[in-house]
């Protein structure tokens, strides 16, 4: 299962941005590096001992990428070997230009980092029990394009909305059909049409309450009650 640096919205500032990870060995996986991951990734002592990282990217938004340019340099110059590549991003073809270009905004050189785009359907990898990540288009900002993506683990198979305020009927199949053992759901209090991320209540309306405890609600806002997400049958992830 996915551990957590940050829980909250772009808004929510004491749970930090949203962000998931897997850590095995020397090895780093991450999905996302808002604002505030960076900081959190070494207050918190993720980065100890790390020699690889993968970043998969959903969106740009920079709840999402905003300290990105931060853990390529921290990475090149700090962690060991120093002066070495050790940040691989990975993303869609549909953002990859504009996140070149956001990287080489900042300062980032192509020696610092590499860039694996996905390319069709799904991308197999082997890292921190990873086996595949398979992009999923959702909807959430007009203006930008993107992702969820189903991972495919050692023993599980899961989904990652990103930023979204739907979910995929290809998703919820899954999910009914006992295809997907974790669905892990952007969710919000607010709820008020055009919204662009999905509120509890429509949340409480998509998923039947035999699935729920396979469903967990991130990407918390700061009206969100946790308590009453789990009386209505979700899961809450909690960051570490």
């Amino acid at each position: 299962m996915l551990a957590f640096i940050g829980n909250g919205s772009a808004f929510n500032t004491k749970r930090g941005n949203n962000g998931a990870f897997m850590k095995e060995d020397t090895q780093l996986f991450l999905i996302d590096c808002g604002s505030s991951t960076f900081h959190r990734l070494v207050e918190k002592g993720v980065l100890e001992g790390v020699e690889e990282v993968t970043v998969l990217i959903t969106h740009l938004h920079p709840d999402h990428v905003g300290s990105l340019g931060d853990l390529i340099f921290y990475s090149y110059f700090k962690l060991q070997p120093a002066f070495t590549s050790k940040v691989n991003v990975m993303a869609p073809a549909a953002i990859m230009d504009d996140l070149r270009s956001l990287l080489k905004a900042v300062g980032v050189t192509e020696e610092q980092h590499t860039l694996t785009t996905i390319e069709g359907e799904a991308r197999e990898v082997s890292l921190c029990g990873v086996k595949k990540v398979e992009p999923v288009n959702v909807e959430h900002a007009r203006e930008l394009d993107c992702f969820g993506y189903i991972l495919q683990l050692e023993r599980e198979r899961i989904y990652y909305s990103g930023d979204a305020n739907m979910i995929p009927t290809a998703v919820l199949t899954q999910l009914e059909r006992g295809e997907l053992q974790a669905v892990y759901q952007d969710c919000c209090k607010a709820d008020y049409e055009g919204n662009v991320h999905l509120s509890l209540r429509a949340l409480d309306e998509l998923i039947e309450p035999n699935h729920r405890k396979r469903v967990w609600c991130m990407h918390l806002d700061e009206g969100f009650s946790i308590e009453e997400a789990k009386e209505l049958g979700f899961q809450v992830v909690e960051a570490i």
